[in-house]
């Protein structure tokens, strides 16, 4: 989270706007930047987005700005993963290739969800059921469509596969295919044992789960085969993922080479024994109010028997927390401010606390439950090893390949920041 009073100032400014220009807030190298609509746009689809508009002015900026800096970070890894050529490797047109499949065979299923009505006499039946209530009606046609669309895709899927002429030769999974045996072909269908299974993985045959790749592999293919491109517009969902796998196939080069067996991470976790301790877990409740007298009041009422939770619903300051009746969720030892963390240290369970000032505000606290610090060996937390190196690693590298594109700020038309 940036807590830099310069970018609070900038992005004040731009929280303030009515509308969106595209206008281009950030450089990064030659020819790398992000504009003020995909900002806007990362924002919206953020796991805060519904808590957003709640937040005061301060905090919005701060998340605002913490996300233009992934942005920024994320755009000088893709133009690393350009220089590193990821973009010409045949895993990425591969990975291309099925990717357009899938979307224009969803193209198609959407269609066909299109071409089914609810017929006049049905809903009229359902009018009358529902009597007026409206989520009813739209509830009972969305049922009707899902019923009958799993008719409609079986006869529409067979029609194309007659149509293609598709043979299957699942009788040679019997008798110890090669990575040339041909199991499926048709016009547009052409499908070996080689594309399902790889020469490592070649062994005692799963017959009824590559039976089922098999079909799922015709009815994807020719799905999409059957969608007109010329109508529909995809180049903008192909453009974002070919922009977002450029970059993972770089990190996935990266992660191989930091980590390039299970030893790696063995050491790593004998070298920091500290990853195998879990801190201590609270679950919280608090009110924040926005002075001391009020907090003294407050605390008295609940002291008298009034409910922290409901109280907190009427009366905190916290946005977040008036929004969820005070309930906090979990909190991790140290994950706190210091003035929380000393006021909860020895705290009781379901014990009110004394009046804590941050600045925030004036907070009463419950502990309403815990969860006891431990200690992990390290099979049980091979994965949070995992992570801990990569995120070490990916630090460093992340300093690296900062310093390899500069960045010009224009957040504003008369502030550039280099």
């Amino acid at each position: 989270m940036i807590k830099n009073n310069f970018f609070v100032f900038l992005f004040l400014s731009l929280i303030t706007s009515v509308t969106y220009a595209d206008k281009v807030l950030v450089t990064i190298g030659e020819s790398g930047q992000v504009t003020e609509q995909q900002l806007e746009a990362a924002m919206q689809a953020a796991p805060f987005a519904t808590q957003f508009p709640s937040m005061d002015e301060k905090d919005q900026a701060y998340l605002r700005g913490d996300m233009l800096l992934r942005m920024v970070r994320s755009e000088a890894l893709y133009l690393e993963a350009i220089a590193a050529e990821k973009h010409k490797s045949v895993v990425f047109h591969q990975e291309m290739s099925n990717f357009k499949t899938s979307l224009l065979a969803r193209l198609y299923l959407k269609r066909l969800t299109q071409q089914l009505k609810v017929p006049d006499d049905i809903d009229a039946q359902f009018k009358e059921r529902t009597k007026g209530n409206t989520d009813a009606l739209i509830a009972s046609r969305s049922a009707y469509i899902a019923r009958n669309f799993s008719t409609l895709k079986m006869l529409s899927i067979n029609k194309l596969i007659s149509d293609a002429k598709v043979k299957t030769y699942f009788e040679k999974l019997d008798n110890a295919p090669t990575s040339e045996t041909v199991l499926a072909e048709g016009e547009g269908v052409l499908i070996k044992y080689g594309d399902l299974i790889s020469s490592k993985a070649q062994g005692e045959v799963d017959k009824e789960r590559i039976i089922e790749k098999i079909n799922e592999w015709i009815q994807l293919t020719l799905t999409a085969k059957a969608v007109d491109e010329k109508t529909e517009n995809i180049t903008p969902q192909l453009q974002e993922y070919a922009h977002n796998l450029t970059t993972r196939l770089l990190l996935k080069q990266k992660e191989q080479e930091w980590i390039p067996n299970k030893n790696t991470l063995l050491d790593y976790f004998q070298k920091h024994p500290e990853i195998a301790y879990i801190p201590e877990r609270r679950q919280i409740g608090q009110i924040v109010l926005g002075t001391q007298q009020q907090a003294e009041e407050m605390r008295g009422r609940i002291i008298a028997g009034e409910s922290l939770f409901e109280l907190a619903g009427q009366h905190s300051i916290d946005a977040y927390g008036r929004q969820r009746s005070g309930d906090m969720g979990w909190l991790k030892e140290g994950n706190g401010s210091k003035e929380i963390e000393l006021a909860i240290k020895d705290l009781k369970d379901n014990e009110l606390s004394e009046i804590v000032k941050t600045d925030k505000g004036w907070h009463i606290i419950v502990v309403v439950n815990r969860k006891p610090a431990e200690r992990k060996d390290y099979a049980a937390i091979e994965d949070r090893v995992r992570q801990k190196l990569l995120s070490e690693k990916m630090t460093t590298y992340l300093q690296e390949v900062m310093a390899k594109y500069p960045l010009k700020w224009q957040i504003d038309e008369h502030i550039a920041i280099k």
